[in-house]
């Protein structure tokens, strides 16, 4: 009975969902759920819905129609808020903090304070221990990534979503972007990652692909469908 109720789990439940935009249909009519302990690309064409999905998720955006619900909580309320952590494509990044008071910051935002060891070995996986107490205005676009990364999953959640987060990425910082991911869903969260990289498709166990706001397939990753999911 336990493993049956396991598996019938949701973290994240999208049914029906509906975002227009000057009248054009961005999302229109999707619905899929995560599981706890999933990794599920998000993949699809620029201009195909990917961003509109993650942001209404993330409660950034408010959908025309539809339901979206976080552990059973609608998404963007406080509670939703407060299991998700969600990592963009582009770093928003303070330039008087610096690399460790920005981990500092995410984490005592969710009301940690332990949290010393854990963005120690963040900052060692994505090789950004040198800049420990740098301001991030020379940094590269890997390097802020990486920061940003590192922001993301410092905080507890169950639900992590992750849009185009290999972006300025080497293949080290790559690889250890895919073992994060791997990571959270051993102990128990949901992953939700929109990529357009092949690479990051091996440590996912499910992909949704979309085109023209619709979701065209949803099965196994298939990394034919990267970029043609129709």
């Amino acid at each position: 009975m336990a493993a049956e109720a396991k598996t019938k789990a949701k973290v994240l439940e999208v049914k029906e969902l509906t975002k227009s935009f000057d009248h054009h249909a961005a999302v229109n009519g999707i619905s899929f759920a995560l599981a706890p302990g999933s990794v599920t690309a998000l993949v699809g064409p620029n201009g195909s819905g990917k961003t509109t999905i993650i942001r209404t998720v993330a409660g950034l955006s408010k959908p025309d129609s539809g339901r979206i619900e976080i552990l059973g909580a609608a998404a963007g309320s406080r509670q939703a808020r407060s299991v998700t952590s969600i990592i963009f494509d582009e770093p928003a990044l303070y330039a008087d903090l610096t690399v460790w008071e920005h981990l500092a910051f995410s984490a005592r935002l969710c009301g940690v304070e332990d949290f010393s060891a854990r963005a120690d070995d963040l900052l060692r996986r994505f090789s950004i221990s040198e800049l420990h107490d740098s301001l991030p205005s020379g940094f590269s676009r890997g390097q802020r990534q990486k920061v940003s990364l590192a922001m993301g999953l410092v905080r507890p959640y169950k639900l992590l979503i992750l849009d185009e987060p290999s972006n300025g990425l080497d293949g080290p910082g790559v690889r250890s972007l895919a073992a994060s991911l791997t990571e959270s869903a051993e102990a128990g969260a949901a992953v939700l990652v929109a990529t357009h990289l092949p690479d990051l498709l091996q440590v996912c166990g499910a992909m949704l692909a979309i085109s023209d706001g619709k979701l065209v397939y949803q099965g196994k990753p298939d990394r034919a469908r990267i970029e043609s999911p129709s």
